[in-house]
């Protein structure tokens, strides 16, 4: 018996995809809408979250910010097109599409904000990125041998929760001037992404009667209303816009640690921010950390002046 059992009554209904084999069918009933997609509201809102991720990795790109940070971007698009098939489908083979690049998303943005040396040397050598890789081999094993999809949402909400509060402890480094703006930014994201999150498990506990709502409304001419009650198209939507934000913050937030408070900023006001670079980078520049042992001091938006030095 699985974790979602109770929504599979409609598992039999049969389209261009065939047989369902995933391990969860939601609460919006299958091929209602279009014989060549199983779940269309579930399938159609992860076309927003494919664009958001692209853009963002473009955008990031474009504006002359480190590599590694569109990665998370690019992620973020991998796992609309993932969710796109697994509700098109309802295919284990999909389903697995869907949810294995969450684990890996937010993975690599979990290594990213511990990873905060001045500068960009990895702050554990090789053996981070191999640590992070035997991670996602793990998850992934154990996933297939154990395919219950509480276990996937334990593990994701673990390092989703981990990446969140580490960058929490970042933000309180900074000058108060970009903290407030960043916790701003990652707090609207959270919020966005733990409303999204409240809907879904609304739309899984609520759906009898939202599949009796949408009956009742196509019984009476009004059918395409009934789309607007399809919850998990809602969490698509708002956990990819989220994402999206709490990837904006924590790229300028690394960026502050890394190099310095200063160099880079983001326009919050914007709907969907850039993370730009506002000032080169001077030759002597020294790092904001002077150690590793220093990784976790306040970073200082000005450097102290030298003895004898006369500051402006």
């Amino acid at each position: 018996m699985g974790a979602f059992d109770f929504l599979h009554t409609d598992a039999n209904l049969d389209g261009w995809h065939g047989p369902v084999t995933s391990t969860i069918d939601w609460c919006e009933l299958n091929y209602t809408t279009s014989y060549l997609i199983a779940e269309f509201i579930n399938t159609l809102t992860n076309v927003p979250v494919i664009i958001m991720g692209l853009y963002g990795a473009w955008a990031t790109i474009a504006a002359g910010t480190p590599r590694q940070y569109a990665l998370v971007f690019i992620g973020l698009t991998l796992i609309g097109i993932g969710s796109f098939g697994f509700h098109c489908s309802l295919k284990w083979s999909w389903q697995l599409m869907d949810e294995l690049p969450m684990i890996y998303v937010v993975s690599y943005a979990a290594y990213l904000v511990i990873d905060t040396l001045p500068g960009f040397k990895p702050r554990f050598g090789i053996w981070g990125p191999l640590l992070l890789i035997a991670w996602d081999i793990f998850v992934t094993v154990s996933y297939v041998m154990l395919p219950n999809p509480v276990y996937h949402q334990v593990a994701f909400a673990l390092i989703m929760t981990s990446s969140i509060l580490r960058s929490a402890q970042l933000i309180f480094r900074l000058p108060e001037s970009l903290r407030a703006k960043l916790g701003r930014t990652l707090g609207g994201g959270v919020a966005v992404f733990v409303l999204g999150f409240a809907i879904w498990n609304a739309d899984n506990y609520f759906c009898v009667y939202l599949r009796s709502t949408r009956a009742w409304l196509t019984a009476h001419g009004l059918g395409p209303l009934g789309h607007f009650t399809e919850g998990h198209g809602y969490w698509h939507l708002m956990t990819g816009y989220g994402s999206y934000r709490i990837f904006i913050a924590c790229t300028q937030l690394c960026l502050a640690v890394k190099t310095s408070p200063t160099e880079w900023t983001y326009d919050e006001k914007l709907w969907f921010p850039v993370v730009r670079r506002v000032k080169p980078i001077a030759r002597n520049a020294k790092p904001v950390v002077e150690s590793q042992s220093d990784t976790d001091a306040p970073v200082n938006e000005k450097r102290k002046s030298k003895p004898g030095e006369t500051t402006p």
